[in-house]
Protein backbone atom coordinates (compact mmCIF):
# COMPACT_ATOMS: atom_id res chain seq x y z
CA UNK A 1 0.00 0.00 0.00
CA UNK A 2 1.25 3.98 -0.60
CA UNK A 3 -0.10 6.18 1.57
CA UNK A 4 -0.19 9.72 -0.21
CA UNK A 5 -1.07 12.61 2.03
CA UNK A 6 -3.02 15.49 0.65
CA UNK A 7 -5.10 18.58 1.51
CA UNK A 8 -7.60 18.38 -0.99
CA UNK A 9 -8.85 15.23 -2.52
CA UNK A 10 -10.50 15.37 -5.84
CA UNK A 11 -14.43 14.64 -7.16
CA UNK A 12 -13.16 10.54 -7.75
CA UNK A 13 -11.32 10.08 -4.66
CA UNK A 14 -14.25 11.84 -2.53
CA UNK A 15 -16.22 8.96 -3.77
CA UNK A 16 -14.22 6.35 -3.29
CA UNK A 17 -13.31 7.45 0.07
CA UNK A 18 -17.30 8.12 0.94
CA UNK A 19 -17.92 4.65 -0.09
CA UNK A 20 -14.95 2.85 1.80
CA UNK A 21 -16.47 5.06 5.20
CA UNK A 22 -19.70 3.67 4.36
CA UNK A 23 -18.44 -0.07 4.04
CA UNK A 24 -16.35 0.17 6.86
CA UNK A 25 -18.66 1.82 9.09
CA UNK A 26 -21.45 -0.33 7.99
CA UNK A 27 -23.54 2.70 6.90
CA UNK A 28 -23.02 4.24 10.18
CA UNK A 29 -20.69 7.38 8.80
CA UNK A 30 -23.21 10.13 8.88
CA UNK A 31 -22.66 13.58 6.22
CA UNK A 32 -22.00 15.20 10.28
CA UNK A 33 -19.11 12.63 10.08
CA UNK A 34 -17.75 12.86 7.03
CA UNK A 35 -17.77 17.14 7.11
CA UNK A 36 -15.22 16.61 10.35
CA UNK A 37 -12.63 15.05 7.77
CA UNK A 38 -12.59 18.50 6.05
CA UNK A 39 -9.77 20.86 6.73
CA UNK A 40 -7.07 19.49 7.67
CA UNK A 41 -4.67 16.71 6.33
CA UNK A 42 -5.93 13.49 4.17
CA UNK A 43 -4.34 10.14 4.64
CA UNK A 44 -5.21 7.73 1.49
CA UNK A 45 -3.60 3.99 1.00
CA UNK A 46 -3.99 2.97 -2.50
CA UNK A 47 -3.54 -0.39 -3.63
CA UNK A 48 -2.39 -0.44 -7.07
CA UNK A 49 -4.81 1.78 -8.41
CA UNK A 50 -7.43 1.77 -5.93
CA UNK A 51 -8.50 3.81 -2.48
CA UNK A 52 -8.09 0.83 0.20
CA UNK A 53 -7.76 3.23 3.62
CA UNK A 54 -8.48 6.64 5.28
CA UNK A 55 -7.50 8.90 7.10
CA UNK A 56 -7.76 12.43 8.25
CA UNK A 57 -5.83 14.85 10.93
CA UNK A 58 -7.67 18.55 11.11
CA UNK A 59 -6.59 21.04 13.52
CA UNK A 60 -9.25 21.87 16.46
CA UNK A 61 -9.21 24.26 19.46
CA UNK A 62 -9.41 23.32 22.87
CA UNK A 63 -8.25 23.80 26.20
CA UNK A 64 -6.56 21.27 27.89
CA UNK A 65 -6.32 22.14 31.77
CA UNK A 66 -7.24 25.62 31.32
CA UNK A 67 -4.76 26.24 28.49
CA UNK A 68 -5.43 27.29 24.50
CA UNK A 69 -4.01 24.19 22.61
CA UNK A 70 -4.43 23.55 19.06
CA UNK A 71 -4.96 19.61 18.98
CA UNK A 72 -4.47 17.36 15.73
CA UNK A 73 -7.61 14.93 16.05
CA UNK A 74 -7.64 12.42 14.07
CA UNK A 75 -10.92 11.45 11.68
CA UNK A 76 -12.73 8.72 9.58
CA UNK A 77 -9.94 6.03 10.26
CA UNK A 78 -10.99 3.25 7.59
CA UNK A 79 -9.58 0.38 5.65
CA UNK A 80 -11.56 -1.45 2.67
CA UNK A 81 -13.56 -4.74 4.83
CA UNK A 82 -12.16 -7.72 2.90
CA UNK A 83 -8.77 -6.42 3.94
CA UNK A 84 -9.07 -5.95 7.38
CA UNK A 85 -6.50 -7.49 9.69
CA UNK A 86 -3.45 -7.55 6.83
CA UNK A 87 -1.57 -4.62 8.40
CA UNK A 88 -2.48 -1.80 6.18
CA UNK A 89 -4.43 -0.45 9.02
CA UNK A 90 -1.79 -0.43 11.03
CA UNK A 91 0.29 0.97 7.75
CA UNK A 92 -1.80 4.09 7.77
CA UNK A 93 -1.85 4.88 11.56
CA UNK A 94 1.62 4.83 11.66
CA UNK A 95 2.05 7.36 9.02
CA UNK A 96 -1.16 9.16 10.83
CA UNK A 97 1.25 9.18 13.94
CA UNK A 98 4.49 10.53 13.07
CA UNK A 99 2.44 13.32 11.31
CA UNK A 100 0.75 13.93 14.41
CA UNK A 101 3.92 13.39 16.69
CA UNK A 102 6.03 15.77 14.46
CA UNK A 103 3.36 18.61 14.03
CA UNK A 104 1.19 18.82 17.33
CA UNK A 105 2.12 19.57 20.83
CA UNK A 106 -1.11 16.70 21.37
CA UNK A 107 -2.88 15.14 19.09
CA UNK A 108 -6.47 13.04 20.22
CA UNK A 109 -8.89 10.71 19.20
CA UNK A 110 -11.92 8.53 20.00
CA UNK A 111 -12.35 5.47 19.63
CA UNK A 112 -13.67 2.04 20.81
CA UNK A 113 -10.65 -0.16 19.30
CA UNK A 114 -8.06 0.97 22.16
CA UNK A 115 -5.72 -1.85 22.21
CA UNK A 116 -4.58 -1.08 18.04
CA UNK A 117 -4.21 2.79 19.09
CA UNK A 118 -2.38 1.98 21.65
CA UNK A 119 0.85 -0.36 20.03
CA UNK A 120 1.07 2.50 18.40
CA UNK A 121 1.74 4.80 21.18
CA UNK A 122 -1.31 6.24 22.11
CA UNK A 123 -2.40 6.83 25.66
CA UNK A 124 -5.55 6.51 27.11
CA UNK A 125 -7.33 9.59 28.19
CA UNK A 126 -7.67 9.72 31.74
CA UNK A 127 -9.59 13.29 32.84
CA UNK A 128 -12.86 14.65 32.02
CA UNK A 129 -14.45 15.34 28.87
CA UNK A 130 -16.49 18.46 28.05
CA UNK A 131 -18.10 20.01 25.23
CA UNK A 132 -17.76 23.72 24.78
CA UNK A 133 -21.52 25.67 22.99
CA UNK A 134 -20.92 29.61 23.74
CA UNK A 135 -19.88 29.78 27.65
CA UNK A 136 -21.76 26.68 28.36
CA UNK A 137 -19.80 23.51 29.09
CA UNK A 138 -21.16 20.28 29.21
CA UNK A 139 -19.65 17.09 30.87
CA UNK A 140 -19.60 14.45 28.31
CA UNK A 141 -18.51 11.25 30.40
CA UNK A 142 -19.68 8.62 27.45
CA UNK A 143 -16.69 9.82 25.61
CA UNK A 144 -13.92 9.15 27.80
CA UNK A 145 -13.80 6.16 27.61
CA UNK A 146 -13.23 6.19 23.63
CA UNK A 147 -10.48 8.97 23.93
CA UNK A 148 -6.89 8.20 23.09
CA UNK A 149 -4.27 11.17 23.13
CA UNK A 150 -1.06 11.62 21.66
CA UNK A 151 1.66 14.09 23.24
CA UNK A 152 3.95 15.82 20.26
CA UNK A 153 7.88 15.20 20.49
CA UNK A 154 8.19 18.86 22.21
CA UNK A 155 5.09 18.65 24.30
CA UNK A 156 5.09 19.39 28.04
CA UNK A 157 1.91 17.52 28.24
CA UNK A 158 1.74 13.84 29.19
CA UNK A 159 -1.53 13.66 31.56
CA UNK A 160 -4.62 15.60 30.97
CA UNK A 161 -6.91 16.18 33.49
CA UNK A 162 -9.58 18.24 31.70
CA UNK A 163 -10.09 18.64 28.20
CA UNK A 164 -12.47 21.21 26.52
CA UNK A 165 -13.75 20.72 22.85
CA UNK A 166 -15.56 23.31 20.79
CA UNK A 167 -19.73 21.70 20.19
CA UNK A 168 -19.85 21.10 16.93
CA UNK A 169 -22.49 18.89 14.35
CA UNK A 170 -22.47 15.59 15.04
CA UNK A 171 -20.44 14.08 17.10
CA UNK A 172 -18.62 16.48 19.37
CA UNK A 173 -15.81 14.23 20.00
Amino acid sequence: MIIKRVREINADNEKSIRALLDLAYEDDFSPQDWQHTFGGQYFIGFLDDMIIAHGSVVSRKMVIDEQAVTVGYVEAIAVLPSLWRKGFGTKLMKEITQFCHENYELSMLSTDENYFYERLGWQRFQGESFARSGDLEVRTLEEDEGLMLLPGKKSQISVIGRAVCESRTGDDW
